[in-house]
């Protein structure tokens, strides 16, 4: 009988990297599956080479952990054993015996040693069907047994974790996600996290026409325990009398105005948070607001980048998204702004926006708001 004593770590694009920038994101990795193991008082020893982290450990917990974290495609619970075939071998039939699988299949790798795949297969299957009369099923066995053969020593197992995949967390540069309370701004924050960003999260407190400071804040907790011990500043800015003089003079165009003062808003606060990029919950054509003559219309002569994760995506691929992360309970009842007019426009003129922003003194209005800013340290 062998038993778990590694957990095999798999990653995608790192490998397709120059030695340089993989060699610093694998660094980054390890260091935030560290985090979580050590979070969850996993006893373990970690290596890395020949595109894979190995992690040590004879924990049945690390498995699920590991998976968790962003940049990981995979991982396989493992037992390691010496790196020639009848070794490889007697470990394959110790795991069918315990299994007795009706039929069976062995799914070799090889790095570094002399016998090739096929001879990994061969042996390994016939091992297994003399020791359990098991019959050999490569297209849909109940049991499949994966060996990956290396120099120094091989590693068995049978499980595959999915993982997350990504970019491990805090190699790239830090974005300043604004969070609304409803289910698709989370979402749009952890996929860019998906994607190595850490962020920081800007709440436009825009009561009485919308209270969700209590969900944004529940929401932020929720993405603190993907951010690998990174801590979160939850930021919120006062907006109310904004959207009151909008509402007052342009009530068709209220949404549009109100988020070219957001991203007026969001471009000071960016600044100060040393963030690369303003990031938003759009999906096109969800709402009213968001057709791309209405985006065109709310972003004309914004000086910064902005980044829409979820743009392509339906409501039923954003809600699983939210279930998976774990924040769609908390933003499911978020009740919408009272401030959205009956009819709003869709096909806003940028020439006719950029003339109401003027009017209404939006830039100066920003600066203003921007002095009222709170920020909560969250993780």
């Amino acid at each position: 009988m062998i038993s778990q004593d590694v957990v095999l770590v798999r990653y995608g694009e790192i490998t397709l990297k120059d030695s340089w920038t993989r060699q610093s994101w694998e660094r980054i990795l390890a260091g935030n599956i560290a985090f979580y193991l050590q979070k969850a008082g996993v006893e373990y020893r970690s290596e890395r080479g020949e595109g894979r982290i190995f992690v040590f450990t004879s924990d049945q917990r690390a498995s699920e952990i590991i998976s968790r974290v962003f940049g990981v495609v995979s991982a396989s619970p493992a037992s390691t054993v010496p790196s020639n075939l009848e070794e490889i071998a007697r470990a394959a039939v110790d795991l069918a015996k315990q299994a007795a699988p009706k039929s069976f299949a062995i799914r070799p790798r090889r790095s570094g040693v002399s016998f090739s795949s096929e001879e990994i297969g061969r042996a390994v299957g016939e091992a297994v069907r003399v020791a359990t009369g098991s019959k050999v099923n490569l297209s849909r066995p109940e049991m499949e047994i994966f060996v990956e053969a290396r120099r120094e020593r091989s590693f068995i197992f049978t499980r595959i974790v999915p993982g997350v995949g990504g970019l491990p967390l805090g190699s790239q540069g830090k974005m300043l996600a604004l969070i609304s309370g409803g289910i698709d701004s989370p979402v749009a924050a952890w996929l860019m996290m998906k994607r190595g960003c850490p962020v920081s999260l800007l709440h436009f407190d825009s009561r009485p026409y919308a209270d969700a400071i209590s969900q944004c804040r529940r929401s932020a907790e929720v993405l603190g325990q993907w951010s690998s011990g990174r801590k979160i500043d939850f930021i919120t800015v006062p907006i109310s009398r904004g959207i009151e003089k909008i509402a007052a003079h342009y009530p068709r165009a209220t949404c549009i105005l109100c988020r070219r003062l957001m991203y007026l808003i969001a471009a000071q606060v960016m600044e100060k948070q040393q963030c690369l990029g303003v990031v938003t919950g759009y999906s096109m054509g969800q709402v009213a607001s968001q057709t791309a003559e209405n985006i065109l219309a709310e972003q004309a002569g914004m000086c910064l980048p902005v980044f829409h994760p979820l743009i392509s995506m339906d409501k039923t691929e954003i809600v699983d998204l939210a279930r998976k992360i774990g924040t769609y309970e908390i933003t499911e009842e978020t009740k919408s702004c009272t401030a959205v007019p009956a009819k709003p426009m869709t096909r806003a003129s940028r020439e006719e926006m950029l003339r109401a922003e003027e009017i209404l003194g939006l830039r100066e209005m920003a600066g203003r708001l921007v002095e009222e800013m709170k920020v909560e340290r969250i993780g």
